[in-house]
């Protein structure tokens, strides 16, 4: 498959993933640091740079688009690939408001594209979601899911799209609280609904690139939620907790907690499985992991249904965070 990559930020761990895989990446697309894209192109021996994406996809010769950059350009540029017949791989969120995310997913060639949840991928919620399927420990109840980063713990900041809401959609949720929403609804099926919510913004301005940048997206942001089986979880996301880096999920059953805490730098996680009556929990530790999607996404494109099925989420998946997103933003205290 020939690939273009849309975006120099966050399109860099595309390229590294993708380059694992020995994908053949052509195009490569960028908003305004040619300097950043051609120094990418040299290292992953991509021929073209450009700034218009969707011209490039019209040229033809291609048969992927990644879509790595800002949430308010995944729409025009998705679009553009499916109507061009490209498969489509979007960066979560999956737009930047509940509307065009759903438009997406009622694209009539949406069923060739997938949005990266890369933590699907991780062994040890893989483990997780497996446990709980079997049924072995009973109903669950509750889940708590947690997600702290320190990307943007300082006064200053590198990325002054992310802190516009018309850019990003939202601040840490759309970093980090998608991430959750769709492990929630992964290891733990059922109708979600936000009951209650609570964020806040650390910093009302930072030092950007270029000078000060206004800042109206959460740094933080506290999220409750039930479903209509009675069951209840909780989502908190922080990308301003300094020296803290860490994904943990607490799963409480009707005869065991289970917990994953995983490392967000290089995958590694260990799983504790606490039975009622247990002298302590089994604790079983998962080795670094990249979270590669690409595997499972070609296996998901080709139609394969093999030991990658079900780790890739669709557009009408990606549909469900998104969802839970709007509802925390509508139902925000502050």
């Amino acid at each position: 498959m020939r690939f273009l990559v849309a975006g120099a930020g966050f399109g860099q761990q595309h390229l590294e993933w993708l380059g694992r895989c020995a994908a053949d990446v052509r195009v490569l697309g960028y908003h305004s640091n040619r300097a950043r894209a051609e120094e990418l192109a040299a290292r992953y021996g991509i021929v073209t740079v450009t700034t218009d994406v969707v011209g490039a996809i019209a040229d033809g010769g291609l048969d992927a688009a990644v879509i790595a950059s800002p949430p308010d350009t995944h729409e025009e540029l998705a679009a553009a690939a499916l109507d061009g017949g490209l498969a489509v791989i979007t960066d979560k969120p999956l737009a930047h408001d509940v509307a065009a995310a759903a438009r997406l997913a009622g694209h009539p060639s949406a069923q060739r594209a997938a949005v990266v949840f890369q933590w699907r991928i991780n062994p040890a919620l893989r483990e997780l979601r497996r446990l709980l399927q079997t049924g072995e420990f009973g109903e669950v109840h509750h889940v708590e899911l947690t997600f702290h980063h320190d990307f943007l713990a300082g006064p200053e900041t590198a990325f002054p799209w992310r802190h516009r809401r018309e850019n990003a959609g939202a601040g840490a949720l759309a970093d980090q609280g998608v991430h959750l929403f769709d492990t929630l609804h992964w290891i733990a099926p059922g109708d979600w609904q936000v009951t209650r919510a609570r964020t806040a913004v650390a910093c009302k301005e930072r030092r950007g690139p270029t000078g000060p940048v206004r800042c109206e997206t959460e740094d933080v942001a506290d999220v409750w939620l039930a479903d209509a089986g009675d069951r209840h979880a909780r989502v908190f996301v922080s990308r301003i907790a300094a020296g803290r880096r860490c994904f943990q999920v607490i799963a409480q059953a009707a005869r065991a907690v289970l917990v994953v805490e995983a490392s967000p730098d290089d995958g590694s996680a260990r799983l504790l499985v606490s039975t009622l009556g247990a002298a302590g929990p089994i604790v079983t530790a998962f080795p670094a992991h990249d979270m590669n999607p690409y595997p499972a996404i070609f296996d998901r494109l080709s139609a394969v249904d093999g030991p990658h099925a079900g780790l890739i989420a669709g557009f009408d998946d990606a549909l469900v965070p998104q969802q839970l997103l709007h509802q925390a933003l509508a139902h925000d205290e502050r």
